[in-house]
């Protein structure tokens, strides 16, 4: 739970990057298809990372309410 908000930044940043690499590789389609491929699993892992966190924090409500 402590380390998961830096892993989703780390995660965002990482997409932010392949993104601008995408953009300089529009002319290069086999680089072109390994970064998108790339991005993709960045995207699946932060919205993993996003929904361990949502429950996380919800749990962390529910028993401060306790």
């Amino acid at each position: 739970y402590e380390t998961i908000e830096g892993e989703m930044a780390s995660l965002e940043e990482k997409i932010a990057g392949l993104e601008r690499e995408i953009d300089a590789s529009a002319s290069d389609f086999i680089r072109l298809s390994r970064l998108m491929a790339e991005k993709e699993e960045a995207e699946a892992a932060l919205e993993e990372k996003l929904e361990r966190w949502m429950y996380l924090e919800e749990l962390a409500a529910r028993i401060a309410r306790q």
